[in-house]
């Protein structure tokens, strides 16, 4: 008789909440680009483009944790 496993999903709610403050984030960082002079709009730039970054390494690292290679 197979052992009962649990319903949903096992691991905790994290990624809509690190998903929010990444959302809230981008938002403050560009309200900030906004109202910013513009020496300074350079470097807001390379803060988002540095934070799109980061997001999207983290994105490729989850999706290919995964996946190791198949045995031989």
């Amino acid at each position: 008789m197979p052992t009962p496993t649990p319903s949903g999903p096992s691991r905790t709610g994290w990624g809509g909440s690190v998903a929010a403050v990444v959302l809230v984030l981008a938002l403050v960082v560009g309200i900030q680009l906004g109202a910013a002079r513009w020496r300074f709009r350079k470097q807001l730039w390379q803060l988002q483009g540095a934070l799109v970054g980061a997001v999207a390494g983290y994105v490729v690292g989850r999706l290919s944790a995964g996946k190791g290679q198949p045995p031989t």
